[in-house]
């Protein structure tokens, strides 16, 4: 306890008070580096809120891996893959990626497409029912010894999956129990479901309720959107993804980039500045706090306040660093574990698979998912094509393995790629290899150089330890994004961005 308090205590400097907006074009009142979605999110509520915002991205393009990128077909048109986002979470009623868009005025400038689940895991199907109240009805015809559990399950996790998200118009946006002590008093008694459950392991409540291992193994499929290790995740982890299966998923039409450039648009329409290709040599720290940023080529941007949106190590060891954090803080930053990476094998087809937009598979020995998204958007491919994506996860220790300039390195990924669509046709899709007339595979130093993490992760860090708080030990520095408490996916980063927001306007 004296350890918590100290850490809390050592992120406990208050907010600055901001002067009058200044004219000046070097000086803002938040400085965002990162334009990934926790970054957008936070420079989109703080501009739309009145605040002089600047965020600083080194790609050419905001989103991080909720972008898009264009190839040309040699039939004309072209394909558009996504970076890694293909299906949202958090769109419900009480959502929140609903809620920001709502609290932007912009819900109706993006359009969102359902996305439908199939499962094919070392040859047991299971199609996901558009309505909830199916699932009961759809797992316990592929397991009928179990439906009892099957229905006490979901019943318990839909409770604690609307415990979760109950006060969201209340807390900002942001699923949390309340802030005030009167609150918390009885948070337990009002919110009984998730009080039970939020802390415990998501394998001991998957054990109280089911016993057979395949009809578990279904359950924890939608892991894969946030690690490679789905067994070291609480019931807080799993809740907000079983929103896919109580609100559905979705994808916005023309791409994942659309709701980024939403965002940046939203920035830059209320007065803010976004810089692209701007890459970000040091946050400036004078006088034991932060005081703005310093571009690669020497350019100064002054602001009392830095969110700092990327791996959360880098950011704050490399472009901080570690002379301005506390021991104690420094020592667990340095034993933070990555999380996974990825090959990413993107294919254009000359048809489109008569498959749903999302399809997870286990087959030959390999977990990955599928990306469907043209069959729900047909603008992503020529007429009568498809844009399809197939990522496999790799653990920390494997990506390690992956290294540019080792001889080869393009053979490793031909052959890893030829194994996905080998897989692909043996279980959801055959005939796949002939329908292919466009194909890139991305790997772990790909992702490296595209999101500048040390070890290519795609999810942040990995989800069984530590994580750093919005709120940093360096007065003026708040951290967003999925290496933080509030963990990867959009949904999550966006619950971060929110929160970093609310806390700048807060004071």
């Amino acid at each position: 306890m004296r350890r918590r308090a100290a850490d809390r205590d050592a992120c406990a400097w208050p907010m600055p008070s901001f002067e009058a907006r200044s004219s000046e074009a070097d000086r803002h009142q938040v400085i965002i580096v990162g334009a990934g979605i926790g970054g957008l999110t936070a420079g989109a509520l703080l501009a739309k809120r009145g605040v002089k915002v600047l965020l600083v991205e080194s790609h050419n393009r905001p989103g991080g891996y909720c972008s898009c990128w264009t190839r040309t077909s040699a039939r004309g048109g072209s394909f558009r893959f996504d970076a890694g986002v293909q299906d949202f979470s958090g769109l419900g009623e009480r959502g929140p990626i609903r809620h920001l868009l709502r609290a932007l005025d912009v819900e109706q400038r993006i359009e969102w497409r359902r996305v439908r689940h199939f499962y094919k895991k070392d040859g047991l199907g299971f199609q996901v029912p558009d309505d909830p109240a199916e699932m009961v009805e759809a797992l316990g015809a592929l397991f009928p010894a179990e439906r009892a559990g099957i229905a006490s399950f979901l019943h318990e996790m839909a409770a604690v999956y609307r415990d979760l998200y109950a006060d969201i118009e209340m807390t900002g946006g942001v699923p949390m129990p309340p802030a005030t002590l009167e609150g918390m008093l009885i948070w337990p008694s009002t919110h009984p479901h998730a009080w039970r459950w939020m802390k415990r392991p998501f394998t001991e409540m998957l054990d109280t309720f089911l016993v057979d291992p395949r009809l578990k193994d279904l359950l924890t499929t939608v892991a894969d959107y946030i690690t490679d290790r789905p067994d070291t995740l609480s019931v807080a982890d799993m809740a907000p993804l079983f929103g896919y299966y109580f609100d559905g998923g979705a994808y916005p039409v023309g791409g994942s980039q659309r709701l980024a450039d939403l965002l940046s648009a939203v920035i830059e329409e209320h007065g803010g500045q976004v810089l692209l290709r701007t890459r970000i040599k040091r946050i400036l720290v004078e006088n034991g706090r932060v005081a703005g940023v310093e571009s690669a080529i020497g350019k100064v941007h002054r602001a009392p306040i830095v969110v700092a949106n990327g791996d959360v190590v880098s950011m704050l060891t490399d472009l901080v660093g570690e002379t301005h954090l506390t021991a104690r803080y420094l020592e667990k930053l340095r034993a933070m574990r990555r999380g996974p990476s990825a090959i990413l094998l993107s294919l254009g087809l000359d048809r489109v698979p008569d498959l749903p937009a999302r399809i997870f598979v286990r087959q030959d020995g390999l977990v990955f998912g599928i990306g469907n998204p043209s069959v729900i958007d047909p603008t992503l491919a020529p007429p009568g094509c498809a844009a399809v994506t197939l990522l496999c996860l790799l653990s920390d220790e494997a990506a390690s393995a992956w290294r540019r300039k080792d001889a080869g390195y393009r053979d490793d990924k031909d052959r890893f790629a030829d194994r996905l669509i080998a897989a692909t046709e043996a279980s959801v899709l055959p005939g796949l290899k002939r329908s292919i007339i466009h194909r890139e595979v991305a790997s772990p130093p790909t992702f490296t150089l595209f999101a500048k993490t040390r070890n290519g992760n795609i999810y942040g860090a990995a989800r069984d330890q530590w994580h750093p708080r919005i709120k940093s030990p360096v007065p003026g520095l708040l951290l967003v994004g999925a290496g933080t408490s509030t963990g990867p996916g959009i949904e999550a980063v966006v619950v971060s961005g929110t929160a970093a927001a609310n806390l700048v306007t807060a004071s």
